[in-house]
C-alpha cells in the first residue's frame, strides 16, 4: 500500500520502517559513514510502500529548497528490485512536484551508477560528478 505523509502524520512505527530501511540501503548495503537522519525529515513529504506487515519496501522523501523541488533518499528494498518499483514510486513522485510545485525545476542528487535510471525517468545531468558522503553522485534535473 503507498503513502504521502509529512513526518507530524507519520506514526512511531513508519518513522522507525522508514529509517530502518533506510539505513539497510545506504548504511548497510553502501556502506556509508554518515547521518542518514537530518532535519530535512522533519520538513518533507514522505512516499513511502509497505509490505503486508508494514515494511517500507519503497521510499523517498520530497522537499522544497529556494532552487526549486527536491527529490531524495530513493530506496527500493533489495528483495523488491528490478520489479519497477522504483519507477512507480519515482513517477508518483515527479507528479506530486509537478502538481504542488508549479513552474519550479524538479531536482535530484543523483548516485552517478543510477544516471541511466533517472534519465528514463526524463531527468538531465546537470553537473559534474562529485563526492558526497563518499558516493560519487551528480546533480539532475526534469526535463
Amino acid at each position: 500500500m503507498w503513502y504521502l505523509k509529512n513526518f507530524d502524520e507519520l506514526s512511531k512505527k513508519e518513522v522507525i520502517e522508514i529509517y530502518k530501511a533506510r539505513i539497510q540501503t545506504f548504511i548497510v548495503e553502501q556502506q556509508l559513514n554518515y547521518q542518514e537522519i537530518d532535519e530535512i525529515d522533519k520538513r518533507a513529504w514522505h512516499l513511502f510502500e509497505t509490505d503486508e506487515n508494514g515494511k517500507v519496501i519503497a521510499y523517498l522523501r520530497i522537499f522544497q529548497e529556494v532552487d526549486g523541488a527536491h527529490i531524495g533518499r530513493v530506496i527500493v528494498d533489495e528483495a523488491y528490485r528490478r520489479q519497477g518499483k522504483g519507477t512507480a514510486l519515482m513517477e508518483r513522485a515527479i507528479e506530486i512536484c509537478q502538481e504542488w510545485y508549479v513552474d519550479q525545476p524538479i531536482m535530484i542528487h543523483a548516485q552517478t551508477y543510477l544516471q541511466q535510471f533517472y534519465e528514463s525517468l526524463g531527468f538531465e545531468v546537470w553537473s559534474q560528478p562529485y563526492q558526497l558522503v563518499g558516493i560519487e553522485h551528480m546533480d539532475m534535473i526534469l526535463k
